[in-house]
C-alpha cells in the first residue's frame, strides 16, 4: 500500500488513539464501520467472508491523489479462495515509481476505476472489508465512490494494523514489521496483491489471537454496477529460482481474473510457441510472456490454462497418427518441463527404439476411440465394424474413452478426465453404438453386470474382424455431445444417420437434437442438465420407461450416470444419488442382485454432491455385502 511509505505508520497510529477493548467505532468518512475485539455491543458476524483490500496511489492524499492499482483477497474460514487485482488509469501521472514500480507505460490501456467500480462492489458485498491501516483504503476508495456518484450506506470493517496493536508487542506496526512477528513472507512489497495476500495470512493470526470481533451493523446489500473493461494485471520481480520462470510468473498473478479475450488468448498461444521453438526459456522471454499476460488481464488460472492447451496442441499434432518417435517425445516433455507441468505427458510412454522420422500410415478416417488396457478384443472388434477408429494415444480428438472397471485407476483414464474426453463402460456398448440391449441374466445366472455393464455367458468367440462384414445401419448415439477441438474450440458432434456432425458452439440458448431424438444443450455448460433436458424431465421420463420397457429405462439411467460423473470430473462437483438408486430398483427388480451391488458400488467411489444424502443406497450397499460374506 502507497500509504505507508512515508506517512503510513503515524497515520495508522493517529486514526487509532481512541480504539480499546470493548468500543465500537465508526469511520470519520463514513464508508467503513471499523469493528473491534472484546466488545459487548455491536453486532458478532460469524461466518460472514473477509475480503482484503489494499491500493497502490499517487500520493498520500486521498482528496488529490488517485488509485494506480487495486487488489482484493476473498477469505473464508481462515483460507483464501480467489483473489483479484488491475491496475487503474488514473489519467495522471502515476506518483512515486520507485515504491510502487507502477510506470505510466504500464497504466495506459488499463481500465479506470469506474470501469472497475462494478467489479470492486460485487466482491466487497456481504463481506467484512479488512485493510492494513484501512484508513487510508477507505479515503481512496470512498472518493473514488463520490466520483463515480455512490452512495452506500458503511460497510463492515477491521483494520490489521488496530488489531495488532490489541494483540501484538511490536517495535511498531507497519505491515512488514506485523508479518515478521508471525513468520510471515511478504512477497512483492508495495505491489497491491502482494501486500494483500501478507494481509490475509496476517488477519487469520491476529483473529485466532484476538477476543471475538463485534461490529456498528451488518453488511447490507451494495449497488450493482456493469463492469466494464478487463482488468490489467501486472507481474514484478520475476525471477527463475529453483522452480523456474513460469511458476515465478504464475505465482505472481493474481489466482483467477476472467476468460481471457480469444485475440489475447490466441496471441499468448503464439508467443509461448515462438519462446520453445529452441527447446529453452529465458528471462528475457519469461518477461515478454509476463507483460503480455498482464496486458491481457489474465490471472494465474488463466495463464495455466492456455499452456495446457498450448500442450494439449503439441500431444495433438505429434499423436496425429498414432505414431509418437523419441524425438517428439522429447519435444514433448522439454516443452511441459519449461511450462512448468513436469508430469502433464506422464501417460505417454518413451518409444523403446530411438526414432526421429515416424513410418508414413495412412490416415484412418472416422471418430477415434481410445480402450484402456483391459478392454476385450470382442469390444474392440464391435467400435471397429461400427466405423470407429481406435486411437493408441489420447488426444482432444478422441471423442470417448472405453473404460473397464478393473482400469478406473488406469493412469491414462485419469488423463482422459482431465482432457475432458467422455468415460464410457466397455459393457455398455450396445447403448454407444446404438443396438438392442441384451436383457440382464436371470436370478439363477451369477455375475451378472453392473450398471452400464452387458455380460453374455453365452457369447461365442469373437469372430476375426477381416472375416466380419461392416455393418450398414450402426448409428452411434452416446457419443454425441460438446468437444474441445485442438484449437480450443467447443464443437458439436452427432451422427445423422450418414456421417458426423460438427458445428461450433452458438452458446445462445438454442437446442439441437441428435439420432435418439432428445433435444440437446447447445451451450457447454455443466448446469445440471443431461442431454439438454432438466433432471426432472429425464427423471420422470426413465420412471415412464420403466413401466413400459425396463431395459429402455436402465439405458437412459447408465446413460445419465455417465454423463453426471464425467460432468464431476470435468468441473469438480459431486454427484447427486437420484440415477443410481433408480438403476439398483431396476436391477433389483430384474433379480440381479450382483449388478445391483455394482451401481451401488460405482456410486460409493464417487465424491457426492453438497445436500446429498447417501446414507440409505451406503447402507443397501453395506447390507448386501455383508450377506454376501455371510
Amino acid at each position: 500500500m502507497a500509504g505507508s511509505w512515508t506517512a503510513g505508520a503515524v497515520a495508522g497510529r493517529s486514526g487509532q488513539q481512541n480504539c480499546r477493548f470493548g468500543e465500537v467505532h465508526m469511520s470519520s468518512v463514513g464508508l467503513f464501520a471499523f469493528g473491534s475485539a472484546g466488545g459487548r455491543g455491536g453486532v458478532d458476524l460469524g461466518e460472514v467472508p473477509f475480503v482484503v483490500v489494499d491500493v497502490e496511489t499517487t500520493g498520500l492524499s486521498s482528496k488529490s491523489d488517485r488509485i494506480v492499482e487495486i487488489a482484493l483477497v476473498r477469505v473464508e474460514g481462515g483460507r483464501v479462495v480467489d483473489e483479484w487485482a488491475t491496475l487503474i488509469d488514473a489519467g495522471r501521472d502515476p506518483g512515486p515509481t520507485f515504491v510502487h514500480h507502477i510506470t505510466a507505460d504500464m497504466l495506459s490501456g488499463a481500465p479506470t476505476f469506474e470501469d472497475v467500480t462494478g467489479e470492486v462492489l460485487s466482491r466487497l458485498d456481504g463481506a467484512v472489508a479488512v485493510a492494513h491501516n484501512a484508513r487510508f483504503e477507505e479515503g481512496f476508495i470512498a472518493q473514488e465512490f463520490a466520483r463515480a456518484g455512490i452512495n452506500t450506506a458503511p460497510l463492515p470493517a477491521v483494520c490489521t494494523l488496530r488489531l495488532a496493536r490489541q494483540v501484538l508487542a511490536a517495535p511498531n506496526f507497519q505491515l512488514v514489521s506485523c508479518c515478521a512477528a508471525y513468520g510471515i513472507e511478504l512477497h512483492d512489497a508495495h505491489t497491491a496483491l502482494g501486500d494483500t495476500r501478507a494481509t490475509a495470512q496476517l488477519l487469520t493470526r491476529l483473529l485466532a489471537e484476538a477476543p471475538a470481533l463485534r461490529f456498528p451493523s451488518a453488511p447490507v446489500p451494495l449497488p450493482r454496477y456493469p463492469r466494464h473493461a478487463q482488468p490489467r494485471t501486472r507481474v514484478t520481480g520475476l525471477r527463475k529460482g529453483t522452480d523456474g520462470w513460469i511458476q515465478s510468473l504464475l505465482g505472481k498473478l493474481p489466482y483467477s481474473t476472467s476468460d481471457a479475450d480469444p485475440a489475447s488468448a490466441e496471441a499468448y498461444l503464439a508467443a509461448v510457441g515462438g519462446a520453445l521453438s529452441d527447446g529453452k526459456l529465458t528471462g528475457i522471454e519469461a518477461k515478454a510472456l509476463a507483460r503480455l499476460a498482464g496486458q491481457s488481464g489474465m490471472g494465474a488460472q488463466q495463464v495455466r490454462d492456455l499452456h495446457h492447451r498450448y500442450l494439449d496442441g503439441l500431444r495433438d499434432a505429434a499423436l496425429a497418427d498414432d505414431i509418437l518417435t523419441s524425438t517428439e517425445y522429447r519435444q514433448l516433455v522439454t516443452a511441459a518441463r519449461l511450462l512448468g507441468e513436469p508430469d502433464y505427458f506422464a501417460d505417454l510412454t518413451a518409444p523403446e527404439a530411438e526414432t526421429t522420422h515416424r513410418t508414413q500410415a495412412v490416415k484412418q478416417k472416422g471418430q477415434r476411440v481410445w480402450c484402456s488396457p483391459s478392454v476385450s478384443a470382442d469390444a474392440r472388434d464391435r467400435l471397429t465394424q461400427a466405423g470407429f477408429v481406435l486411437a493408441l494415444n489420447l488426444t482432444r480428438n478422441v471423442v470417448a474413452a472405453i473404460v473397464t472397471a478393473a482400469d478406473q485407476d488406469d493412469a491414462k483414464v485419469a488423463r482422459a478426465r482431465e482432457l475432458a474426453i467422455p468415460i464410457r463402460s466397455d459393457l455398455a456398448l450396445d447403448d454407444m453404438l446404438g443396438t438392442t440391449a441384451t436383457p440382464s441374466p436371470a436370478p439363477h445366472q451369477p455375475g451378472a453386470a453392473a450398471v452400464g455393464v452387458e455380460q453374455n455367458e453365452s457369447r461365442t468367440e469373437p469372430t476375426p474382424a477381416a472375416a466380419v462384414p461392416v455393418p450398414t445401419q450402426r448409428i452411434p448415439q452416446v457419443i454425441a455431445g460438446w468437444y474441445l477441438d485442438p484449437s480450443g474450440r467447443w464443437t458439436y458432434r452427432f451422427w445423422d444417420g450418414k456421417s458426423w456432425t460438427e458445428r461450433a458452439s452458438a452458446g445462445d440458448g438454442r437446442t439441437w437434437s441428435d439420432s435418439t431424438g432428445l433435444p440437446l444443450w447447445c451451450a457447454p455448460t455443466t448446469d445440471g442438465r443431461v442431454d439438454g433436458q432438466q433432471p426432472q424431465t429425464l427423471t420422470d421420463q426413465i420412471m415412464t420407461m420403466q413401466k413400459t420397457d425396463v431395459h429402455a429405462a436402465l439405458l437412459l439411467t447408465v446413460r445419465c450416470i455417465d454423463a453426471v460423473e464425467n460432468n464431476s470430473r470435468i468441473n469438480g462437483h459431486g454427484v447427486a444419488p437420484w440415477y443410481y438408486e433408480r438403476a439398483a430398483i431396476i436391477f433389483a427388480r430384474l433379480g440381479d442382485p450382483v449388478a445391483e451391488v455394482a451401481v451401488l458400488e460405482r456410486f460409493a467411489r464417487q465424491r457426492h454432491a453438497p445436500g446429498a444424502t447417501p446414507a440409505r443406497l451406503l447402507e443397501r450397499l453395506r447390507q448386501h455385502q455383508a450377506t454376501a460374506h455371510a
